[in-house]
């Protein structure tokens, strides 16, 4: 089974090269050629790089769980100039706990498949996200792929940013939710303590919401600050930020019909572009209470270009695909056991059944209320 699971991420590795390659060469082709897209398109590989000559950290932010966001994070991470530029990939969905259990993973050391999968599985969301999806996984094993071939003192380190819940400990809702409600704070003071009082650079990948800037205006209450611009706040160090883009059901303010010009795997920059104009809240809308206690979209009359430094453009939403978990996995009694208990503890909120079920690779859209929306 390991065996299997590694010889797909060195197949995965070589893919991801050259889908990367490809992709920097359609950017470069496009740029300029009318159709809006203006110089200065790059990408992801080419983008990120130059980035690092000028940032100590650059935050790459995902959908969760889409499928081509983790092929464009492989063209990265398996580019021959990461190892000169990229000390740490900072990682959302890898419990703390077990760092020292991923240290000798991507390092090349032998560990089993009952010692690694705790890494994904027992982050503080679960069950609501039990990290059974294969990117995550791939993502361990295309960063000890990629090590297998360098020094030890040039290798990557992939350091775990989920607060370091202890699952068999845990016995109230309370715990879980105070531990859930400090990975943002958890994350920022290991990247400060890990990285930059180092002198090293990283990448950090978390969902889009958890990596852009603050937009310079009084924070709602019951805003959380996210891993970037906490770290912003509390070091002075700027993060360069790019977040991947896919429209909101019903596509408003039109962001899918702007986008579709572009190639494929193009970051798009905010800076004096129509994208940084865009209205935030068409895109990543944040929601807190209002005035009078119903909820509002907070990021709604805030510009994008305020929030993140570029747009990564994966392709049109109905091309777009959903790595899914393999529901046999949950056919595993004891793992479905504990599952059902981290779900009762907290109020028996998720349907725990349908991760049991083929679930459609296709990606959907997030809807979101008409009253919520700024366009």
């Amino acid at each position: 089974m390991a065996g299997a699971a590694g010889v797909g991420a060195v197949g995965a590795v070589g893919a991801g090269s050259l889908g990367g390659a490809a992709w920097a060469s359609d950017a470069a082709d496009g740029a300029g050629s009318g159709a809006g897209r203006g110089p200065g398109l790059a990408g992801l590989a080419d983008t990120v790089f130059a980035a690092l000559k000028r940032h100590r950290l650059v935050a790459i932010g995902e959908v969760h769980g889409l499928q081509e966001h983790y092929d464009a994070l492989a063209s990265v991470l398996t580019d021959p100039r990461l190892p000169g530029l990229v000390d740490d990939v900072v990682f959302e969905g890898g419990n703390s706990l077990y760092q020292a259990v991923a240290d000798r993973f991507v390092s090349g050391l032998p560990v089993a498949r009952s010692e690694l999968r705790p890494l994904w599985r027992n982050s503080t969301n679960s069950p609501l996200a039990t990290g059974d999806e294969p990117i995550y996984e791939d993502l361990f094993r295309v960063v000890r792929a990629v090590n297998w071939r360098l020094p030890a003192q040039r290798q990557v380190r992939l350091l775990l940013g989920d607060a370091p819940i202890d699952w068999p400990k845990i016995t109230t809702a309370d715990q879980v939710l105070a531990l859930r409600n400090e990975r943002d704070a958890f994350a920022a003071s290991l990247v400060r303590r890990e990285v930059l009082d180092k002198e090293r650079k990283a990448l950090i990948c978390y969902g889009a919401a958890h990596v852009t800037h603050h937009a310079g205006t009084t924070r709602p209450p019951g805003t959380p600050s996210g891993v970037v611009s906490l770290i912003e706040e509390q070091t002075g160090q700027r993060v360069f930020s790019l977040v991947t883009l896919v429209p909101l059901a019903g596509d408003p303010g039109g962001l899918a019909a702007r986008l579709s010009p572009y190639p494929r795997g193009v970051v798009i920059p905010t800076t004096g572009t129509w994208l940084g104009a865009f209205d935030a809240g068409d895109v990543f809308p944040a929601f807190a209470p209002g005035a009078s206690g119903q909820p509002v979209n907070t990021n709604c009359g805030v510009p994008l270009g305020k929030l993140t430094d570029g747009g990564l453009y994966l392709g049109r939403a109905e091309d777009l695909t959903m790595s899914r978990p393999d529901p046999a996995i949950y056919l595993d009694p004891a793992y479905w056991a504990e599952l059902q208990r981290r779900n009762d503890l907290q109020g028996g909120v998720v349907d725990l059944d349908v991760l049991r079920t083929e679930q459609s690779v296709h990606f959907m859209p997030q809807p979101v209320p008409p009253p919520l929306l700024c366009s």
